[in-house]
């Protein structure tokens, strides 16, 4: 076990950075996160140095799930069942790798209810 409670899409470093409430339910549990996650969220056009500072700094308190061979398999099997992008096939299998329940506002990703915690 990672000692993750949780993995979490994207959307919720975006929540969080905007100082949404909603995910304050959340907040003192420990956190995981797929590579895609970090990638998708530092690659923002304009990104000031602060704002690059701030997901660096949000991102090294949790858990990264780096990309391995298994996450590979897990990836293809989700992506040849579903019809959801890439990335969040990736983010997906993040969370089945370590046998835990995303945390998601994304529609795709609450079509596959056996990974999803939805807020």
């Amino acid at each position: 076990m990672s000692g993750a409670k949780y993995l979490v899409d994207t959307n919720c470093f975006v929540y969080l950075l905007d100082q949404n409430p909603i995910l304050l339910p959340f907040a003192e549990d420990d956190w995981a996160f797929s590579y895609i996650t970090e990638i998708e969220l530092l690659c923002k056009p304009g990104m000031s140095k602060h704002e690059d500072s701030m997901v660096r700094s949000m991102l090294n308190n949790c858990l990264k799930v780096r990309h391995t061979q298994e996450l590979t398999e897990l990836v293809i099997a989700i992506k040849r069942n579903n019809k959801i992008k890439l990335p969040d096939a990736i983010i997906a299998a993040s969370a089945k790798l370590l046998d835990v329940p995303l945390i998601t506002a994304d529609k795709d990703l609450l079509l596959l209810r056996t990974l999803t915690v939805s807020f």
